[in-house]
């Protein structure tokens, strides 16, 4: 991995940045690059992964956070279609996009962040898993990964969640239409194919050892937090860095919105984290070995 100079242009939201975007773009790999002027050489890269259907203006609004806060990222968000798809195909190769961008763009020193909203996003965590447990070529993001960020993820999801979820933002009549399709179609086959249960089993089976931070709300509709802090319990049990951000009242993948002041706070201590534990595995390099379950 290293820094492409032509990748380095700052403020180029959701537009071709660089020859590396426009490849991966012509994969349908839909990457909005923001370089902050304010980075530093050792502050981490952040990858952005949105939740279906999410409209791409509002997750740039989280590379333009990013960007103030003095750290560059870049966004995708795979099609409803792709997430929901009964085969893994298409969101793993939607994960080894994403990670073959990082190999030709970033150092190989260069801390990584992986940052997921809701299943969307958790859907395509779940395929980097077995691509950095498993394939060498990807041992330098493995060893340069240095935390997680969860919003409103991961889901414990159901029909009512997932045919909510599907049809996030439509209106009257298609989100009915959609739904019932959803029930009719994709329901049975995932009774048979057991997909729910085990992209949960995977969640809590996962030990990447690095600190992370979930942010969630006890009467999120989607994300029920009483599934998520059973996970939650069992990663402490596992002896993972957990930093929690949870609110009493907060709407589906919008805490941002919500609660601004708090939610900024808790990313900037969390990444505040992140750089400690950057400079101890520095110092430490033994620590660099990263503990991943089958």
């Amino acid at each position: 991995m290293q820094d492409s100079a032509s990748s380095r242009k700052h403020g180029a939201i959701g537009g071709s940045v660089s020859g590396i975007e426009q490849k991966y773009a012509s994969k349908k790999l839909a990457l909005g690059l923001v370089v902050s002027p304010e980075e530093s050489s050792t502050s981490p890269f952040i990858v952005l992964m949105g939740w279906v259907n999410c409209g791409d203006k509002y997750l740039a609004k989280y590379n333009e956070l990013l960007s103030k806060l003095g750290y560059s990222s870049i966004r995708s968000v795979q099609p409803a279609l792709t997430g929901f798809s009964i085969a893994e195909t298409p969101r793993r190769l939607w994960a080894i996009n994403i990670l073959e961008f990082l190999l030709e763009t970033l150092r190989p020193d260069r801390p990584i962040v992986f940052w997921a909203f809701s299943n969307g996003g958790c859907w395509v965590f779940e395929q980097l898993l077995p691509l950095l447990q498993y394939d060498s070529r990807y041992e330098p993001i493995k060893n340069a990964l240095a935390g997680l960020i969860f919003d409103s993820a991961p889901c414990y999801m159901t029909a009512r969640t997932g045919s909510q979820a599907l049809t996030a933002g439509l209106a009257f009549p298609l989100k009915q239409l959609l739904q019932a399709l959803f029930l009719i179609i994709w329901v049975p086959i995932n009774f048979v194919t057991n997909i729910p249960k085990r992209f949960w089993s995977r969640m809590i089976e996962e030990t990447l050892a690095v600190p992370r931070l979930y942010f969630y709300s006890t009467d999120d509709r989607l994300c029920h937090a009483g599934e998520l802090e059973a996970l939650l319990e069992k990663k402490r049990s596992q002896g993972l860095d957990i930093t929690v951000k949870k609110w009493d009242h907060s709407a589906h993948c919008a805490h941002l919105r919500s609660h601004p002041e708090e939610y900024v706070a808790a990313l900037q201590a969390f990444l505040a984290k992140v750089a400690a534990y950057v400079a101890e595995i520095t110092l430490h390099p033994a620590c660099l070995l990263i503990a991943l379950s089958s």
